[in-house]
């Protein structure tokens, strides 16, 4: 017991420790202290009679020690900055169609952002940190995004009759949603 006491102790940083990702220090150590653990359980030294007992009591501490390791480190890595950016300070208005408007099938859709600007396409890559007042426009219909746009207005053509929702969301200049996710929405009919 002193000697799994001791293992658990002198390990940097085993998968008790957490789950997910691990690096190799972190999954080596892992391996060693389940694989360590597995062999004072299932003790391969003891006498056997059989040869398949003796390759049971071989086998199992190396798969229990693969098991551990597998289930506590084979986790995908968390999620970092770059997947979302900070809040943005943005505010998002439709102004145009208006709710509950009828149309025809074909929309223009024009929005007001308060403390922000539409940068045009070119301006899509980053280095450092991104500005938090730049950015396109998304624009969903019913859910679906039809269209990332690169100005305030966006003509939609060919719409079904029938109650649908526009959603205009501003994003980073690298088409990644800010924490906030500065949104409008508006519900209107077409004829």
């Amino acid at each position: 017991m002193a000697g799994t006491a001791l293992a658990l102790l002198l390990a940097p940083s085993p998968a008790y420790a957490h789950l997910g990702h691990c690096t190799n220090a972190e999954a080596a150590s892992t391996i060693a202290v389940s694989g360590l653990l597995a062999v004072l359980l299932f003790r391969p030294w003891k006498k056997v009679s059989s040869l398949s007992a003796k390759i049971t009591r071989l086998a199992l501490p190396a798969v229990l020690a693969i098991a551990v390791t597998a289930t506590g480190c084979g986790g995908s890595k968390t999620s970092t900055s770059s997947s979302q950016h900070p809040a943005s300070p943005v505010r998002i208005q439709i102004t145009q169609p208006t709710p509950n408007q009828t149309t025809g099938p074909d929309v223009t859709l024009v929005v007001n952002l308060i403390g922000g600007k539409v940068v045009p396409a070119a301006q899509t890559t980053v280095k450092g940190s991104v500005p938090t007042d730049q950015g396109h426009i998304h624009v969903s219909l019913d859910g679906t995004l039809v269209n990332m746009a690169y100005s305030t207005t966006q003509d939609l053509h060919g719409l079904k009759p029938g109650q649908h929702t526009l959603t205009a969301e501003f994003v980073a200049i690298d088409h990644l949603p800010f924490q906030n996710r500065p949104t409008a929405a508006v519900i209107f009919m077409v004829q």
